[in-house]
């Protein structure tokens, strides 16, 4: 028995943002983006605001959602989102751009700050929130969750039913004008993500069945897209298989591949999908022991572990980062061993095993 709840309204496609009545969700808008323009380079933000304004419907912006997106930033964005009167949020960009769209939604419908909010997520209302995706990799636009940066350095989830979009928006047409290098790192995010979901204990045959798919769109396309960044055809795989990542893992959460990745994104600037892919071989290996049956259908698409991770190196050959024992004792410590993230990972990860691995890189 297994239960599926997602209640996202998802519009796929090219020219997929014409099918949308904005003045359903409100009637003034704050529009989050990034710092870098991306969103308006891929056409995005004109199209939206092209629509807004043939609807009669105001909006403002809020341009300041930075990579790992902070408490601070969050706090800021519902403050503002209050003093214009706002009654919807649009995010529009990568990963966290909705990540804090998702959370001004919270905190200013709520009137609290963010880190408020995390001791009675369960209890929280939202502002209605749309998400148009602008990369291929996080599967935000479909997900219960918010990364945020606390002020400690920390990376941590806000999760909860209250958080999904009502709204998502994927047009690959806007993943056109990506760079090489986030193109590589979101899709070896949504790959990390599809493949966790399958390792999760929480994984359900449904999820299991997606996540597959999600892969196989993953190996085939993802290197015609760098090869060739304008094939539409390829670049739309992509971002299906991106999206199908995010439904999964809304249902089955991620691995211990997400909790290790995180110091390493932190203290050492690689991005979060690139950061994924350090540890996911040498989890992938470990998981086989205990439950070799997830890790059979993980890497079925590849072959093999070493299948996979073969296709990993040859889109992104892992540094090394040659990490002195106390930076890992240090990254270990950042890990809570009993999160879910680690509970939901068949196998048994100690103190001393993670330390190792990350001693290992």
């Amino acid at each position: 028995m297994f239960t599926h709840f997602n209640p996202v309204d998802l519009r796929f496609g090219e020219g997929a943002m014409k099918s949308v009545d904005f003045s359903l969700y409100g009637k003034k808008a704050l529009i989050v983006t990034g710092k870098g323009g991306s969103a308006k380079r891929s056409g995005a933000i004109g199209d939206l605001t092209g629509m807004l304004d043939d609807q009669k419907i105001s909006y403002d912006f809020f341009n300041e959602a930075e990579e790992n997106p902070s408490f601070d930033t969050v706090d800021k964005g519902a403050t503002f989102f209050r003093s214009k009167g706002c009654d919807f949020i649009v995010g529009v960009g990568g990963g966290s751009p909705m990540a804090v769209a998702k959370a001004i939604s919270a905190a200013a419908k709520m009137n609290k700050k963010v880190a408020e909010l995390y001791p009675i997520k369960d209890k929280i209302s939202c502002y209605p929130t749309i998400a148009i995706t602008t990369t291929s990799g996080t599967g935000s636009e479909v997900t219960q969750y918010a990364v945020l940066t606390s002020p400690e350095d920390k990376k941590l989830g806000l999760r909860t039913n209250r958080l999904y979009p009502s709204l998502a928006i994927v047009d690959p047409k806007y993943t056109l004008t990506l760079p090489g290098d986030i193109t590589i790192s979101t899709g070896l995010d949504a790959l990390s993500q599809l493949v966790e979901g399958i390792l999760s204990k929480a994984s359900t045959p449904l999820m299991d069945i997606l996540a597959v798919r999600g892969i196989e769109m993953i190996k085939t396309s993802l290197p015609a897209v760098v090869r060739e960044p304008n094939d539409i055809e390829n670049r739309t795989h992509v971002a299906m298989a991106s999206t199908i990542s995010g439904i999964v893992i809304s249902q089955t959460g991620t691995t211990i591949v997400h909790a290790l990745g995180y110091p390493i994104t932190s203290h050492i600037g690689i991005r979060h999908g690139l950061a994924n892919m350090m540890t996911i071989c040498q989890i992938l290996k470990q998981v086989e022991k205990a439950a070799p049956e997830r890790v059979k259908i993980a890497t079925s698409p590849f072959g093999s572990v070493n299948g996979t991770c073969e296709f990993i190196d040859s889109i992104y050959p892992r540094p090394k980062l040659k990490l002195k024992e106390r930076d890992a004792e240090l990254f270990t410590e950042e890990i809570d061993l009993k999160a879910g993230q680690i509970m939901s990972t068949p196998g048994k990860y100690d103190f001393e095993f993670v330390k190792a691995l990350y001693m290992s890189l």
